[in-house]
């Protein structure tokens, strides 16, 4: 047997590691920020201390809770399947989804947990959205390769 070399739209794509452990943390912190949202909204929408009806809105909620639990699953999934297409559009997901909740958050001021808006979108442009900039761009460029 020859030791050929196999063609480029054959060939295995790994997945950077830094991608994976990200990918770990985004799916975490989705679930836990589920299951929060849908089991105690309180402590998750802590920015609103003095509201109290709560049951009135649990659809409000329990459908944010339910959204970020099912990113996390669907982060779950990417990462186990490693394919370079589903890494791309669920980082796409989230970092729409980041984008989305960063825009609200700079509109209204909730979700800033008390820290100035203009420190909180460095941090969560640096943190979240060019990470997951980065792996969009991994996963997309690699189906191109492939076609």
């Amino acid at each position: 047997m020859k030791n050929q070399p196999t063609p480029a739209t054959e060939m295995p794509h790994i997945l950077p590691k830094w991608i994976f452990y990200f990918g770990c943390f985004l799916a975490t912190l989705g679930i836990v920020a589920g299951v929060l949202g849908i089991i105690s909204p309180t402590k998750f929408f802590s920015d609103f201390p003095n509201f109290t009806q709560w049951a009135e809105i649990s659809y409000v909620t329990t459908g944010w809770g339910i959204r970020s639990l099912t990113m996390g699953v669907a982060m779950i999934f990417a990462l186990w399947l490693r394919i370079p297409s589903a890494i791309g559009v669920v980082f796409s997901m989230r970092f729409l989804t980041e984008m989305g909740d960063l825009l609200t958050t700079l509109a209204t001021g909730h979700g800033s947990m008390g820290a100035p808006l203009a420190i909180l979108t460095v941090v969560w442009v640096v943190v979240f959205l060019i990470p997951e900039a980065l792996a969009v761009r991994w996963g997309f460029t690699r189906v191109r390769r492939q076609h």
